[in-house]
This record gives structure tokens, C-alpha cells and sequence, in this order.
């Protein structure tokens, strides 16, 4: 059982005073940044999402369409982690907003696959260039060994968050 869940806990409403009890460490301020790094990406995800008008699902479908390409919508549903039947209500609602298009597959032509606008790539892109751009101009800026002292902990992080991802599911 872990701290939170622990029994004697259990009888109570959470409170916020716990915390140190928890063994949880103090907040650091890189993870305090990390956090905020976290917090903002979220908030520009949902108004990327807005400009596009589309929900987190269809924008996810997006990122995958623009980052990999042409896709199934059998590969797009296993990269969404939903039945086919729900990625084809996401590319009918992508479609319908001019997002994406249906098309015959380059090879197999009786594979159908989705790919996306121009127009919608360019908005979408329109908006992500003046966080590439302005993230590139920054890394830029450091030395090299302060960007694989970087490169070398944002790794590291990542990889304590994959860990945690792939850890198997308690009680399931």
C-alpha cells in the first residue's frame, strides 16, 4: 500500500498538511519549473486546440497525422489507444472541419488513409513557430556544455516518467 492509500488514512478527507508526511520531497526549484513546463504545454495544447476547434482526442490525431504521415484509420486508432470505430468518429469529425481528408492509399488502393489539410497544417503550424523558434533560439544561445548538461538531465527525467508510465497497473 502505498503512503496515500495507506488504511489509516483512509477513515479522513485528504488534506494538503500531509504532504510532508508523505515522504514526497521538498520542491525543488527545477522541479517547480519542470512543473510550470508541464502546466503551460497543457495550456497551449488546449488553445492550439481551440484555434483548430477540435477536442484533445482530434488534436492528438493531428500530432500524429502532421508527425508521421499518411495513417490508416486503423493506425491512427492504435496510436489513439481507441476501437476503430471511435477513430472513425475522430476523422469524421476532421473532415467535416476540413482538418483532414480521406484518400486512397499510394500502394494499395484499396487501403483508404487520412491525411491532413494544407490549410490545416499551416494554421496548426503558424501557431507552434514561435515556441520551436523560440525554444531553437534559446538552446542556441548556451554553451555546449550547458546543453549536454541539459540534453543529459531532460533524458533522465524522461526517462523516470517512462518508467513510471510503463509500470504495470495496481489493482487492475
Amino acid at each position: 500500500m502505498s503512503v496515500m492509500t495507506d488504511a489509516r488514512n483512509l477513515s479522513e478527507a485528504w488534506s494538503r498538511d500531509e504532504l510532508p508526511s508523505t515522504g514526497i520531497p521538498e520542491a525543488s526549484d527545477i522541479s517547480n519549473s519542470l512543473r510550470e513546463i508541464n502546466s503551460v504545454s497543457r495550456a497551449f495544447e488546449r488553445r492550439l486546440g481551440a484555434v483548430l476547434a477540435v477536442n484533445p482526442t482530434d488534436l492528438t490525431a493531428m500530432e500524429h497525422l502532421i508527425q508521421e504521415g499518411p495513417l490508416t484509420p486503423s493506425d491512427l486508432a492504435a496510436r489513439l489507444g481507441v476501437t476503430t470505430a471511435a477513430s472513425t468518429l475522430v476523422v469524421d469529425r476532421l473532415v467535416a472541419l476540413g482538418h483532414v481528408e480521406r484518400t486512397r492509399h499510394a500502394h494499395d488502393r484499396r487501403k483508404i488513409v487520412v491525411v491532413p489539410t494544407r490549410a490545416s497544417v499551416n494554421r496548426a503550424i503558424d501557431e507552434l513557430m514561435p515556441v520551436i523558434v523560440g525554444v531553437s533560439r534559446l538552446v542556441e544561445e548556451l554553451p555546449d556544455s550547458e546543453r549536454e548538461v541539459i540534453a543529459s538531465f531532460l533524458t533522465r527525467v524522461i526517462d523516470v516518467y517512462r518508467t513510471a508510465v510503463d509500470a504495470p497497473l495496481e489493482g487492475l
